[in-house]
């Protein structure tokens, strides 16, 4: 067994504690001896990749952590270097033996054993159905090429997506005092059309699950989330376009103006550029704007992102670490974005894909 430490892979620890032993085995009737497995977790502020082959259909780890951590399982694919993973899993570290099983591939396996990890496995099973919807539409859109098509496909993702919110507010009523209801909120709490019932639901969580490092960050995320509502007044900015000349968000009033938030290293926005572009073609004429602020910090990055996207519309930034236009709205995750009226007034947050389209339509279809 080999082990490497890693300093690219962001997994949070619950706390520090004396070290536990634990060990994982796997059977899977799918795996092939000489199949193999990597491991990575965090611990002690630093990634542990560890890595094990598969003997007669098993594979098995053994360990100590000094804190219950989420880590990853991968099957033939080195995190450390492949840029997707084919068969991978994700499971909980912790004190005890840890239990997988699989009739096929890593991913469709069953997990047991720990505390945690039987939350997981309960989670698991009530978002199957959905899950399996997700993967079915993903498979899909690697083949469509027909943009209606994939506009459709993908408004049908997002509403998948968000079809697993109940489940999971669901599962973390019931279970206030598991680490997985703890890092399950952590992840929606990243999307702001949920925020208030993650503050809700935060609320509910046990004080010591509150108090570790994820509970601060989902605290911190619900704050920032409060900066902006729908209703208020924009707050203005200025930052420099991509010629260093000054731009005021309050000299767009008058207009309906889109601020985006993106950068050029974020997947999703460039995902979403095209549907933004899009509709800046149909509506540019009747009234509505884009202003897309960039927290890019790499201003050559940052403009072979907009040559490479086609971005006809004002770009600004201020390339500093932490944007102060970001930081004034409150933005903790791109892509992030406000729709502000005529009159300067913030009438939506977050808006994308369908539901953007369908609000420009109601607003401008009629101009």
């Amino acid at each position: 067994m080999k082990k490497f430490l890693l300093l690219t892979i962001c997994l949070l620890p619950l706390s520090l504690f004396a070290q536990s032993s634990f060990t994982i085995r796997g059977f899977g009737k799918g795996f092939k001896d000489g199949d193999k497995i990597f491991l990575s977790y965090r611990q002690n502020g630093q990634i542990v990749d560890d890595s094990t082959l598969v003997n007669k259909a098993t594979f098995e780890f053994k360990a100590s952590v000094n804190t219950i951590v989420r880590g990853y399982l991968s099957r033939n694919n080195n995190p450390r270097y492949a840029e997707e993973l084919f068969d991978s899993f994700s499971i909980y570290i912790e004190a005890g033996e840890i239990m997988l099983n699989s009739a096929d591939t890593l991913s469709n396996s069953i997990i047991s054993g720990t505390p945690s990890n039987n939350d997981y496995a309960e989670l698991l099973k009530v978002l199957d159905p959905i899950d399996k919807q997700i993967k079915k539409l993903n498979d899909i859109n690697k083949e469509l090429k027909d943009t209606a098509l994939l506009n459709l496909n993908k408004t049908k993702l997002e509403a998948a997506y968000y079809d697993t919110f109940p489940i999971q507010f669901n599962f973390i009523a019931k279970h206030p005092d598991s680490y997985v209801s703890l890092l399950t909120l952590g992840s929606m709490a990243r999307s702001s059309k949920f925020l208030p019932q993650v503050e809700q639901s935060f609320t509910k969580l046990s004080t010591v699950l509150k108090e570790r490092p994820e509970g601060k960050e989902i605290t911190r995320r619900i704050i920032e989330g409060r900066k902006i509502s729908i209703g208020m007044p924009a707050k203005d900015f200025i930052q420099n376009d991509i010629n260093v000349k000054p731009i005021k968000l309050s000299s767009y009033k008058g207009r309906y103006v889109l601020v985006d938030f993106w950068a050029s290293w974020c997947a999703p926005c460039r995902a979403e550029n095209p549907n933004i572009l899009n509709l800046y073609k149909q509506y540019n004429s009747k009234n509505f704007t884009v202003l897309s602020v960039s927290i890019d910090v790499d201003k050559t990055k940052w403009l072979n992102a907009i040559k490479q996207d086609k971005l006809p519309w004002m770009q600004v930034s201020d390339l500093k670490k932490e944007n102060e236009a970001a930081k004034l709205y409150g933005v903790t995750t791109i892509p992030s974005n406000v729709l502000i009226d005529p009159d300067g007034k913030i009438i939506a947050k977050d808006i994308k894909g369908k539901d953007l389209r369908d609000m420009l339509a109601s607003l401008l279809d009629s101009k």
